[in-house]
């Protein structure tokens, strides 16, 4: 019980990771698409450097062109630090009324997703959460009721395919709680509670919670929605801006004490290895040097 109970909670914590603007942000080629096989072999620092800061491309136009910019914009965001989130922002709420422009988005992260580029389509999946538009939540919505994976590669009992796209949906089911709105609150809250993967409904529950200021208004709403097993979801510690590691640590430290079974099992001892026949001996004579 208590080794399922961690996996539970560390699965839930990877879902933490992919909550911010950026978060998931990867270094890619400049001419890097969807779908490559081969990563780019310049390494990050490399591409970070030899960035100019604040240069965001456009997004704008229709059709085809509304496609490119967005490419392009899912590249620069790839590679972007936290000091460029504001200039994101800039532009991506100058182009929330462009429709074809939330078009390209849902294109980009499915072609990204289908490729098999998770990092693309995570950087998309925040981006077009960012926007807070009807079209893009709708689009969200859809994306997190895809079916999960059933086959595919299994490494210690889980399915890596399965994992990586609930980790999509999970950064999906937040875009949709950033949009503050009613109708889309409803579906927040039916995931809290429906999804198959423990993954999305920690985040779903997490992002419910932060968009009401972690208020016990909002703890009352959802609470209702929770698996009986997952309740401990809703007292997870989180890390805000600006807060440091010693304030931190004293919130995780009494959720621990808390929540004792949350905590990673002791390593278990291995039998002491037997004594050699014949130690440090050779079977023939080593050949001189």
């Amino acid at each position: 019980m208590q080794s399922r109970k961690w996996r539970v909670i560390s699965h839930a914590g990877a879902a933490v990771v992919t909550l911010g603007l950026m978060s998931g942000s990867v270094a890619v080629g400049a001419d890097a698409r969807p779908g490559s096989e081969q990563g780019s072999d310049i390494p990050p620092s490399r591409v970070i450097a030899g960035r100019k800061l604040h240069q965001p491309p456009e997004l704008s136009g229709t059709g085809t062109d509304a496609r490119k910019s967005v490419q392009a914009f899912v590249t620069w965001a790839g590679q972007s630090v936290v000091e460029e989130q504001n200039d994101a922002r800039k532009v991506l709420r100058t182009a929330a009324g462009n429709p074809d422009v939330i078009q390209a988005f849902t294109e980009e992260i499915l072609e990204s997703h289908k490729s098999g580029d998770s990092s693309r389509a995570l950087v998309a999946l925040g981006l077009l959460g960012e926007m807070r538009t009807y079209d893009g939540a709708k689009f969200l919505a859809e994306f997190v009721r895809m079916p999960l994976p059933t086959k595919g590669t299994v490494i210690e009992g889980e399915l890596q395919e399965e994992a990586q796209q609930a980790r999509l949906q999970a950064k999906a089911v937040a875009g949709i709680a950033y949009l503050r709105d009613e109708e889309f609150d409803r579906e927040v809250l039916y995931q809290v509670g429906a999804h198959p993967s423990v993954i999305v409904r920690a985040e779903a529950i997490s992002a419910f919670l932060w968009n009401r200021g972690d208020s016990l208004e909002a703890r009352k709403t959802v609470e209702p929605f929770v698996r009986r097993e997952e309740l401990l979801l809703l007292e997870r510690v989180r890390r805000v801006s600006g807060e440091n590691a010693e304030t931190f640590n004293r919130k995780l430290n009494a959720y621990l004490k808390a929540h004792p079974e949350v905590q990673a099992p002791k390593p278990e001892p291995k039998e002491p290895r037997p004594p050699e026949e014949k130690p440090y001996t050779f079977d023939v004579t080593p050949p001189k040097f």
